[in-house]
């Protein structure tokens, strides 16, 4: 019973209704790039690629719409010689102006980094968590993105350094 409510779920968060499909589009595949922002020692790159998913929950505002969605990325993290992967999940809440052009969205996704010490800075284990805020802007059917990222262990591990990313992304919607 347990697997069949597990599919249900998963069949009401891919397939909405076709009213909601026709409105915007579905999926947005992307890269997205960047570096420290500030709070740890060694100098950081990150790349990775993301995909998101729209999800039927929204509501009408005045001067927009908010939105839900699904937020999967992975990627490569590199610092002083040491590289790791980069595996997250999770949701956004965004709002997107009348005309489509604008979105600011935040989001949270717990995060799972196959290395967690790079050179001084440790991040106490693999299960992490990662939040942001950011913008991105329409040149259709293209998205160009900036976000702030946070990612840290929430301290459930005796270390917790935190990383501060600043990311820029562009992404195509379908």
């Amino acid at each position: 019973m347990v697997r069949l409510a597990g599919w249900v779920i998963l069949w009401l968060l891919l397939f909405p209704g076709m009213a909601v499909a026709a409105q915007n589009p579905l999926w947005e595949f992307g890269i997205r790039g960047g570096k420290k922002a500030w709070g740890v020692d060694e100098d950081y790159r990150v790349r990775e690629i993301y995909l998101l998913r729209a999800l039927p929950w929204s509501a009408a505002l005045a001067k927009g719409v908010l939105t839900t969605r699904l937020d999967f990325s992975t990627g490569h993290l590199e610092a002083d010689g040491d590289e790791g992967a980069i595996l997250a999940m999770g949701l956004d809440l965004v709002w997107q102006s009348a005309e489509g052009e604008v979105e600011i969205e935040g989001g949270f996704r717990p995060t799972v980094l196959d290395e967690h010490v790079f050179g001084s800075d440790d991040y106490g284990g693999f299960q992490q968590f990662t939040s942001h805020l950011g913008i991105a802007l329409k040149i259709a059917p293209f998205m160009c993105s900036y976000r702030y990222q946070h990612t840290s262990n929430a301290g459930i591990y005796d270390s917790n350094d935190g990383l501060n990313l600043h990311l820029f992304g562009i992404g195509y919607r379908f």
